[in-house]
């Protein structure tokens, strides 16, 4: 894969240690180690320097070892390999293939498609396209050691520039009964009210943080002899181990806590997964020394004690060493990089730093809505006739820290028709987002009419390919001929719902027109074993329409188009129209992202819009409205 950007000398260079790769492979097939088969590789690599094949910059060492072998306890095959990659013809370094510090002793560069322990993962940052904005944020501008790769079957990697703010002690550690973790014959039990202090790094969403199951992983770079014999070297002189491990090592006195780094989770991927991924330009694939690696993570270590920072020098100085750096600044302060501060402060920020003026008006003191005045509120709207029940009409939290800014975006600000409700389950469908779809109406007259289909949720009818199309009109001659049925038992029902059948017979008839109906394809669902509505309405996730309300709500989003780029503004505005006619709920003070003057408020008014043009319109076309893409 290298070879496609590289000179013919360097090529030449390439094929040659190819062939050293190979002839060492077919004599000690699984035997890396050993004086004969390092003495056999200098005697291949002096051959190929008398005859100057290999640059200058190869030529051996002369401190080598009394039998004549290179130390290969302190060369590493990546830098060896890394120099021939750097090399042009003339034997002079290109900052174009491969990038490094002020130190010759420090190296990257894009590797292309070659997985392998050891390798760093780059996330990419499409400007057009912002995924990892709106999900798993965790992976934008995330810097991936490899740690596992078989072709076959997985592949693993831990996220290095995420640490957060949480220190555990030994006995927060619990083993497989649910009990502290003690190590047989160790020192802990002497030491008694001793305990050590592991920073906790988030490793990735795979047994990760919040995970019943977490599995813990711990770098190190302590080589004593019981160091490397718990330990697995993932890179030169960087070792891997987990808890057991670590603790071992602590006990025994090589090492502190403050040496290792604590990684709670991992990134997966499946057997080719993450080689398409590769292919789709998601990631960067890195060849790196280990120096470089192991002075960010002290960095972080030492520099960065708020996790909001979330790690982007390392991304960018890794950007920058292989040849990337414009792509990196061009990428700054983009949407993602917001919303990925606001993961950081949502998911690994531990007893927070944010102050209570920073969050909200009327918290109580432990910096939680006070449960009682949510109580209090839900009786208030009970006694108003809001109630949760089919018919009801349900808007998205008007709190200015919204729920849906880093997840199910489409609920942010959203207009919600409860259809039915039971002791299983609640189904609804959205009202408030038109689709680029519209569904034909064959009148008995054989003419077609067209109504907009609009996103009603991601559920559907299992095993039915063709989703039915719900229709719903809250016109009063249509209800007073009994087209369709009132949803819910309320009196008087302001929606019905009818058939597509009943909605074109009233057409040909001249009781209504194709505008005077919504059509809706898809559910939403809250199953009453794992996601309560209800407990959604009282954590002030959704809200109650009053009755008063709904018909202007209603009649506002009669109004929105067939989704296309032309009316998408219309649209979102009109959205955003029919969800305030309730009002504002909460005096609330608005709170702004860490270290941007972009405030909470409209960074989730930004994400539901990205939504919408991600997932509905299928291009995201506003998202250079930041400065970065200016």
């Amino acid at each position: 894969i290298l070879l496609l950007s590289l000179s013919s000398a360097v090529i030449m260079k390439l094929v040659i240690i190819s062939l050293i790769s190979a002839v060492i492979c077919f004599h000690f097939p699984l035997s890396i180690g050993g004086f004969q088969l390092q003495s056999n590789v200098v005697s291949i690599l002096q051959c190929l320097q008398k005859r100057n094949y290999l640059p200058p910059a190869f030529q051996l060492s002369a401190e080598s070892s009394e039998d004549g072998a290179p130390d290969f306890d302190t060369d590493d095959w990546r830098e060896f390999r890394a120099r021939l990659v750097m090399r042009t013809s003339d034997g002079e370094a290109t900052s174009d293939d491969i990038g490094s510090s002020h130190s010759t002793n420090t190296w990257a560069y894009d590797s292309g498609y070659l997985i392998e322990p050891g390798s760093i993962i780059l996330a990419k940052v499409d400007p057009d396209f912002c995924y990892f904005g709106l999900n798993q944020q965790y992976f934008h501008k995330s810097v991936m050691l490899v740690t596992h790769h078989n072709e076959n079957s997985f592949t693993k990697g831990i996220i290095l520039n995420r640490p957060t703010n949480l220190f555990l002690g030994d006995e927060d550690f619990l083993n497989e009964n649910g009990d502290p973790f003690i190590l047989e014959g160790g020192r802990m039990s002497e030491r008694k009210n001793e305990s050590n202090e592991w920073r906790i790094w988030y490793g990735g969403d795979v047994h990760g943080l919040y995970s019943d199951d977490p599995e813990i992983i711990c770098l190190h770079s302590v080589r004593s002899e019981l160091g490397r014999n718990v330990s697995q070297e993932v890179m030169k002189n960087v070792m891997l181990t987990n808890y057991q491990g670590a603790r071992q090592i602590v006990d025994a006195g090589d090492a502190t806590s403050s040496d290792f780094w604590v990684f709670a989770g991992y990134a997966g991927w499946t057997s080719g997964q993450l080689l398409d991924e590769l292919k789709r330009e998601s990631w960067y694939m890195v060849s790196a020394d280990s120096q470089t690696v192991w002075s960010e993570l002290v960095r972080q270590r030492d520099e960065e004690s708020d996790p909001r920072n979330v790690g982007l020098t390392t991304w960018s100085m890794l950007m920058r060493m292989i040849g990337r750096e414009g792509e990196a600044q061009h990428l700054s302060d983009s949407f993602a990089d917001l919303t990925l501060k606001e993961w950081a402060a949502d998911t690994i920020l531990f007893n927070s730093s944010i102050t209570f003026a920073e969050i909200q008006d009327g918290l109580d003191e432990s910096g939680l809505i006070n449960s009682v005045d949510k109580l209090v509120r839900l009786a208030i709207d009970a006694k108003e006739g809001k109630v949760i029940g089919a018919g009801s009409i349900l808007r998205g939290s008007s709190a200015d820290s919204s729920p849906f800014l880093l997840w199910d975006q489409k609920f942010h600000k959203s207009v919600v028709l409860v259809l039915q409700d039971d002791d299983d389950v609640t189904i609804g469908v959205l009202l408030n987002h038109p689709t680029t779809r519209s569904h034909p109406l064959t009148l008995p007259n054989g003419q077609e009419v067209h109504v907009t289909v609009r996103y009603g949720g991601s559920y559907g009818l299992p095993f039915v390919t063709d989703q039915p199309v719900v229709f719903l009109h809250a016109k009063q001659e249509l209800k007073d001929r009994d087209c369709g049925e009132p949803v819910g038992n309320s009196d008087p029902s302001h929606i019905w719902i009818c058939s597509d059948q009943q909605a074109a017979g009233a057409i040909s008839k001249g009781y209504a027109n194709q505008h005077d109906f919504m059509a809706v394809q898809g559910f939403s669902i809250w199953n009453k074993e794992d996601e309560n509505l209800l407990g959604d309405v009282l954590d002030g996730s959704f809200e109650v329409v009053s009755q008063k309300n709904s018909e202007q709500v209603w009649s506002i989003l009669m109004m929105q188009e067939i989704l296309s780029h032309e009316s998408i503004d219309r649209n979102f505005q009109l959205s955003l129209d029919a969800w305030s006619v309730e009002g504002k709920k909460d005096n609330l003070s608005s709170r702004f992202v860490y270290e941007s003057t972009v405030s909470v408020a409209d960074l989730s008014d930004d994400a539901s819009r990205f939504w919408i043009e991600a997932v509905l319109l299928g291009k995201i076309v506003s998202v250079r409205k930041y400065s970065a893409f200016e």
